[in-house]
């Protein structure tokens, strides 16, 4: 395959299928708009001429997900620039650290945004054309070599030290062939993601196979799916995908919402032939429950397909179709045989591992990185037997020629699909505390039906709930975590290394066998009301007393969805959001349900923003009173919901 497949392939199809459709999304009203290869090859190309003259170095994609971000692709590889994956800058992102971190380490000398930030110190910005390049003559300003550098794909790892991920061209060609081959993509196939453009999973597998297998495939906001996951089924229905997929957290909250909101009618996914499922641990349970709830719906256990990969890997390393037995342990699911090109060895540490043994797994083939765009690469790569492999820091298994992945070694926490540095949440308690001298140790416990995030932090003194809250909410504002559980134990009881370092995985091992029963607790995995934090219960005098009241009647409906969607037992309008432990997920999910309730607009940003129920109804009334909704209409509206609106 020619290392430049994916632009050839562009091109190829645009002078011979030039009407078919290579991209499309829903519309705001139901229509689907879409681009044909056509017109993806010429806005590229158009946007490829403005990129070609400005030199080789990176250029930094920072547009939303859709339409757009596939031309500002294949833009940058038509004009031989590595992309480089990101996200329209937003203050309240969680992640704004880390794009700032990013434009550290790649320098980039162009940003492809629809708007201009200065914040982000990029001295060109360019946006993708629109209609008016539809008749550019498609070509390529200047070809990139095979070995050249296509993407730079930032890993989610810590936020302090970001790092680009060199991807080739040829790689990605090899690495989107494989998908394609072992998903079993054809003429009739039809793909749809919501995946995030901006990681790899979304970018290679959403985006970019799909080209590479000829199939047209839909885009939705992933906002879409986070305010409402059930949408994506729904546009699997609606669309005729047979190929779509997310990692586990998806499927679970798939399950979740059909359980909480109904909306199962309409449902076809008997067409849905493969259902991927990676990014983070499989889980069979998860397989099992989602299989039993959408059967209804003609969805088959066969359709699912656990996959493990990284963006090292360019993306995939091994996949295959489940077998659709759940048993009591979630560690044991086959990821599948390694894919096309891909050697897979297990090693402990220096030497290969017997037949069904655990240890580190490491990967070779023309799919693995070279290394870093910054920094010393030399960690990352051993070599067996004159072959240089990629080490993943990854525990796992072959039995009988399938990757079983057992423990993730590198310390990173994957819950809900994003990566979180344990390092990261451990400094974020540490700073909270604000004391010198305390360890910490962050992990995720496998057990019950869903992984809980603990920190474990040992203290001075007496410890109480209101600490163990106040540290609980800090991780959240800082690293984006949800922890389900802080426990705050005594000086030295976190296992430690020699050199003084925290042994999480020993700590995994104490916290389940119930070591720290005697702990003092926060979280959602114990019985307690912690993590709020009371505010004055006198609001402001206000001239406009239909203002306040709407506020409050706003403010009570709104903690009782929160107490709903949190599965709490108690949540008051003063109540810091963060602390009860409303993450993104919960926050789309409550905004999902009072948006229902009342029929009027809620933006996620609205309560991702907020630090308590009462912000958000204070957001929330004034800017309906901004839109011409009056606050008595907004009562009107709250008074027909009646008390049973919190669970709806």
């Amino acid at each position: 395959m020619a290392a430049s497949a994916l632009t050839d392939v562009l091109l190829a199809r645009a002078d011979r299928e030039p009407e078919s459709v290579a991209y499309e999304t829903p519309g705001p009203v139901g229509e689907v708009c879409a681009l044909s290869y056509a017109q993806v090859a010429a806005r590229a190309t158009a946007l490829a001429g403005e990129l070609a003259g400005r030199g080789p170095d990176p250029v930094l994609l920072a547009y939303p997900a859709g339409l757009d971000y596939a031309v500002a692709v294949f833009a940058g590889f038509l004009a031989g620039r590595p992309v480089i994956p990101a996200y329209p800058p937003s203050a309240s992102s969680p992640d704004s650290g880390r794009l700032a971190g990013i434009v550290a380490d790649a320098r980039p000398t162009a940003v492809i945004a629809p708007l201009h930030h200065p914040d982000l110190s990029v001295p060109t910005t360019l946006t993708v054309p629109g209609a008016e390049a539809d008749a550019t003559s498609w070509g390529r300003p200047r070809a990139a070599s095979e070995r050249e550098v296509a993407i730079v794909q930032y890993t989610s790892g810590s936020t302090g030290r970001p790092r680009g991920v060199l991807v080739r061209h040829d790689s990605l060609a090899a690495n989107t062939a494989a998908i394609a081959e072992r998903f079993g993509l054809s003429a009739q196939s039809r793909g749809l993601t919501w995946l995030p453009p901006f990681h790899d999973m979304g970018l290679v597998g959403g985006l970019l196979t799909p080209m590479a297998a000829g199939i047209p495939v839909r885009i939705l906001p992933p906002s879409d799916f986070l305010k409402s996951p059930l949408s994506w089924l729904h546009q699997i229905t609606a669309s005729g995908a047979t190929v779509s997929g997310a990692p586990n957290f998806a499927y679970d909250l798939c399950v979740r919402s059909v359980r909480h909101h109904g909306q199962f009618d309409g449902l076809e996914l008997s067409g849905w032939q493969v259902a991927f499922n990676g990014g983070e641990t499989v889980r069979a349970r998860t397989m099992a429950r989602f299989a039993e709830t959408f059967a209804p719906a003609g969805f088959r256990p066969q359709a699912f397909l656990p996959c493990y990969g990284l963006a090292e890997a360019t993306l995939i390393v091994s996949a295959g179709h489940w077998s659709g037995r759940a048993d009591d342990s979630d560690t044991t699911v086959s990821c599948g045989a390694p894919v096309a090109g891909q050697r897979i060895a297990v090693v402990d540490p220096e030497r290969l591992v017997s037949t069904d043994g655990e240890g580190e797994i490491w990967i070779s083939g023309p799919h693995v990185t070279d290394g870093y765009l910054s920094g010393d690469s030399a960690e990352l790569f051993g070599e067996l037997d004159g072959v240089r492999y990629l080490r993943t820091g990854d525990l796992g298994r072959l039995r009988d020629g399938e990757l079983v992945l057992t423990v993730d070694a590198k310390d990173v926490i994957v819950f809900r699909g994003v990566n979180y540095h344990a390092v990261d949440v451990e400094a974020a308690a540490l700073e909270a505390a604000g004391r010198p001298g305390r360890t910490a140790a962050a992990f995720l416990v496998e057990s019950g039906p869903d992984p809980v995030p603990v920190l474990v932090l040992e203290v001075h003194g007496r410890p109480d709930e209101a600490s163990a809250a106040r540290i609980r909410a800090a991780v959240l504002a800082r690293t984006g975590l949800r922890l389900g559980l802080v426990a705050l134990v005594r000086p030295r009881s976190v296992p430690r290394t020699s050199s003084g370092k925290a042994r999480r995985s020993a700590c995994r091992d104490a916290f389940v066998a119930g070591v720290f029963a005697d702990a003092v607790c926060s979280g959602d995995a114990v019985a307690t009301a912690g993590g709020t934090t009371r505010g004055s219960a006198d609001a402001d005098a206000a001239d406009d007393r239909a203002r306040d009241a709407a506020t409050a009647d706003l403010a009570a409906l709104i903690h009782g969805i929160v107490a709903e969607v949190c599965e709490i037992d108690e949540c008051q309008p003063d109540d810091t959001l963060a602390g009860l432990g409303v993450d993104s997920v919960r926050a789309a999910e409550a905004a999902a349900v009072l948006e229902n309730a009342l029929g009027l607009t809620v933006p996620l940003e609205a309560v991702l923003c907020a630090a308590t129920p009462r912000e958000v109804a204070c957001a929330m009334v004034s800017g309906w009173a901004d839109a011409g909704v009056a606050p008595r209409q907004v009562i009107e509206r709250i008074l027909t919901v009646g008390t049973g609106a919190g669970g709806a």
